[in-house]
């Protein structure tokens, strides 16, 4: 790693967002930047276990308990990005889009199978909502949990009739569209804040303010992250 490289832990729910947005941070710092992608509940364990980083990006309890640690700076943390749980079917053309729960209900309900990451928070977050919508019995038995990867690339290869992820990743993954997006009364959204480590550099603070500037809100929106506030 070079003096001039910054060591970024990224969610695998944003890893399209961050790759494009990278030549534009390295444009800015003039840093290199080295992305470290993994599922969010991976992301605190890597960082507890010692691993060097400079800024992270991960659901915003694990940031609280990294913070008490002393694993992060807790002047640096900032909201980032709300992204809502969809659902992928296989497709190019979008067709009408499902936003209601009765509406979601009934597709899960009448899926052959269904794919989901089983480690990952939008895994944790489906199996939790459809406890809460009463599914579990009509639903569980088919769907799958997958270790990690891209749930929605097998929606695409025609392994899965469906797969729950997050909006960003099913946006990003050719051969998908949404078929539904899970509305925010069901609280399923998963929110991600960005930090940095005591240790990191000044060019870490240059972009965090890049990362949660207002002039990325739009191009956040199309991918499928809503601003927000932290509580």
């Amino acid at each position: 790693m070079t003096p001039n490289t910054l060591r970024l832990f990224v969610p695998a729910a944003i890893r399209a967002v961050m790759a494009r947005l990278a030549p534009r941070i390295e444009a800015a710092t003039g840093a290199q930047l080295a992305q470290e992608v993994d599922l969010n509940p991976l992301i605190p364990e890597r960082i507890r276990a010692g691993e060097p980083y400079d800024i992270g990006l991960t659901n915003p309890p694990y940031v609280k308990t990294l913070i008490e640690g002393g694993f992060a700076e807790a002047g640096s943390h900032r909201a980032f990005g709300r992204v809502p749980l969809a659902v992928a079917r296989k497709g190019g053309a979008q067709g009408q889009i499902v936003f209601d729960a009765k509406g979601i209900a009934s597709l899960l309900r009448i899926a052959r199978s269904i794919v989901y990451t089983g480690a990952g928070t939008s895994g944790r977050t489906y199996l939790d909502v459809i406890k809460r919508m009463r599914l579990t019995d009509s639903v569980l038995t088919k769907s799958h949990a997958m270790a990690g990867g891209v749930p929605a690339a097998l929606v695409a290869a025609g392994e899965y009739e469906l797969a729950i992820a997050p909006l960003t990743t099913v946006l990003a993954t050719p051969g998908v569209v949404p078929a539904a997006v899970f509305p925010e009364h069901l609280g399923t959204h998963i929110d991600l804040s960005v930090f940095r480590s005591a240790a990191s550099p000044d060019a870490a603070a240059t972009v965090i303010e890049f990362l949660t500037g207002h002039d990325l809100d739009d191009e956040l929106a199309a991918a499928g992250l809503a601003r927000f506030e932290l509580d």
